[in-house]
């Protein structure tokens, strides 16, 4: 008997799922995605070249959007630590893990195309919202407001505004104009943010080229 996960995958009540069929199939699913794509992505190329049945993969993931979002999950970098002192700090942590992932690993790739997808796909677009998207603002959100409350940050900030800034430049190049990524980028993004809501205006991340150290006036 199936029931539903909040993920949309279905756990499958008996014989335990195993760990190794389970990276085989999100490695196939990341190599079929870099190869050809979200739309012709289909899950019977995956379990080939998993070198699973469908019923073994159908049994994990009901349908494909769930299966590509469980995939680019694994991309994401996962949840560290936040680095230590300030705000600044932390802000610049996430904004340089997810340009780094957004560089270097599939996700990058294949973002553009899932992207468009996701306007005519309901079911593709809440999954990724859900999964990938939520997850990282949330953690971006706590950085933010904890800046707040230890008054590194004004009270008015707008933390929604801020989450979207730092993101933003890094998504419009990729998804958008098309130019390279800029290694400044989150660094200038965190500057921005500063220059608006930081408590003390001398106060910013440092330049990543020299040592991070910013934090509230003394």
């Amino acid at each position: 008997m199936a029931v539903s996960r909040p993920d949309g995958q279905e756990l499958v009540r008996g014989r335990p799922r195993h760990p190794d069929v389970d990276a085989a199939i999100i490695a196939a699913a990341l190599s079929v995605l870099v190869d050809v794509g979200y739309p012709r992505f289909t899950m019977v190329e995956v379990a080939r070249r998993a070198g699973v049945g469908k019923p073994t993969l159908y049994r994990r993931w009901a349908r494909k959007s769930q299966l590509v979002v469980e995939a680019m999950r694994t991309q994401m970098p996962g949840e560290a630590a936040l680095p230590p002192d300030n705000v600044s700090d932390q802000l610049l942590h996430y904004a340089t893990r997810l340009s780094e992932t957004l560089t270097h690993t599939p996700l990058g790739r294949v973002l553009p195309g899932l992207v468009a997808e996701m306007a005519t796909d309901p079911d593709l677009a809440a999954a990724y919202r859900s999964l990938i998207i939520e997850p990282t603002r949330q953690l971006w959100r706590e950085a933010v407001e904890r800046g707040i409350r230890t008054g590194e940050l004004l009270p008015d900030t707008d933390v929604d505004f801020v989450l979207d800034a730092l993101a933003g430049p890094l998504y419009v190049r990729l998804l958008i104009t098309g130019a390279p990524a800029d290694p400044d980028a989150p660094w200038l993004a965190v500057q921005l943010v500063l220059a608006r809501y930081s408590a003390s205006p001398a106060v910013g991340a440092a330049d990543p080229r020299r040592t991070i150290s910013a934090g509230p006036a003394s």
